[in-house]
């Protein structure tokens, strides 16, 4: 078992947020400004992003590894749904959200159609450092060119405390995303908590980019 199936069994999951998440409020209009016919979400988890999405969108497609997560995703919003194969992954689909349950790296373009807006709230951050470069390659085979990601990140001093959630700096932002189009930071937030404060941390910056696809 992997380290967040354990987590997602053992109930550790202090990143999923009970409620839609304030900067998919504020930016939303960045992210969907080209009215876009589906949204992708990848390592989705059991967000309630999705169903937000989903009444300002026609689909939205996300991408979950823990089946667990999938499970309690239709059962906690009350979606009927139909389970498939498709490829190495599991499909769940309802009228309006479809998730595929597996490795991000198992999906491919041809499973989904592409994308004009990709929103990504937990997952960069969920990945470790050698693993980012080759998610952002990946992610980017589903983005249109002049399609649109709207990320949050964390920055913190790893020296203080293990992810995951993983620190990641600005400037690797930058290298990882500005060969394909143009990078914005819309916000940067500190959100350091007593949480966080006893881990050992003594700031954590939570930041909002804006990415364009040339």
């Amino acid at each position: 078992m992997n380290q967040w199936e354990s987590r997602w069994q053992e109930g550790r999951i202090g990143f999923h947020l009970p409620e839609v998440n304030s900067y998919l409020l504020r930016y939303s209009d960045k992210l969907l400004t080209q009215d876009p016919e589906s949204v992708f979400v990848p390592l989705c988890g059991k967000t309630l992003d999705l169903p937000w999405l989903a009444g300002r969108t026609k689909k939205v497609v996300g991408i979950e590894l823990v089946h667990k997560a999938v499970q309690d995703f239709f059962k906690e919003n009350k979606l009927t749904h139909s389970i498939q194969q498709s490829g190495k992954l599991n499909l769940f689909s309802s009228d309006t959200i479809v998730l595929f349950q597996g490795d991000f790296f198992d999906l491919n373009k041809e499973q989904t159609a592409s994308f004009d807006a990709i929103y990504d709230r937990g997952s960069i951050v969920a990945l470790d450092q050698p693993e980012r470069e080759r998610y952002v390659n990946h992610l980017m085979s589903f983005l249109e060119p002049g399609g649109r990601i709207l990320l949050i990140t964390l920055e913190y001093d790893q020296n203080q405390m293990t992810g995951p959630p993983f620190s990641v700096p600005a400037d690797e932002i930058e290298w990882l995303y500005a060969p394909y189009g143009v990078l914005e930071l819309l916000e940067t937030s500190d959100i350091l908590d007593e949480r966080f404060r006893k881990k050992g941390l003594d700031g954590m910056l939570e930041r909002v980019f804006q990415f364009i696809k040339h």
